[in-house]
């Protein structure tokens, strides 16, 4: 959060964080077109919701961490749902982005997908692992669970 900061600081405004996925993935994410380049980022100049390779902007799709202006909330009040039958976040920043800038950070540190399976058990694994209460117990079983699954699969 301290690049995003740093951005807003700069630039004020909506500053989301972004991050780089491959090409061909892009139609998993919310993907940003990249403008201006500033001291910490980017000004963004479209936001687009699982756009086709064809069709994506950049490969720069957005992570879930944000610095929006509280013009959001209202936004958000009246919004009609969309994907899933959901009201979705991304909608409402489209809607704001009318009216005003966003800026992206590009974001160094690591990030889980909650939204795959595999993703939701790497953020809890990873989250259980750096406890210091209980880091060393999930280490050891999984460790054990990892090796079972080594010596199941050189046996079959």
């Amino acid at each position: 959060m301290a690049g995003l900061m740093d951005l807003y600081n700069d630039v004020g405004g909506n500053v989301v964080a972004v991050e780089q996925c491959a090409l061909e993935d892009t139609s998993k994410y919310g993907i940003v077109g990249m403008g201006e380049k500033t001291r910490h980022g980017f000004e963004v100049t479209q936001m687009v919701e699982k756009p086709p390779v064809a069709e994506a902007p950049s490969t720069y799709y957005l992570n879930g961490r944000y610095i929006l202006q509280p013009e959001i909330f209202s936004i958000l009040a009246h919004q009609q749902r969309g994907a899933g039958n959901e009201i979705q976040l991304t909608d409402g920043m489209l809607r704001l982005s009318s009216e005003q800038s966003f800026h992206a950070h590009p974001y160094e540190g690591r990030t889980f997908d909650c939204g795959s399976k595999q993703g939701f058990i790497e953020a809890n694994v990873a989250f259980a692992l750096s406890r210091a209460d209980i880091g060393n117990l999930v280490f050891e079983s999984v460790r054990e669970m990892v090796l079972s699954h080594e010596q199941a699969i050189q046996a079959a």
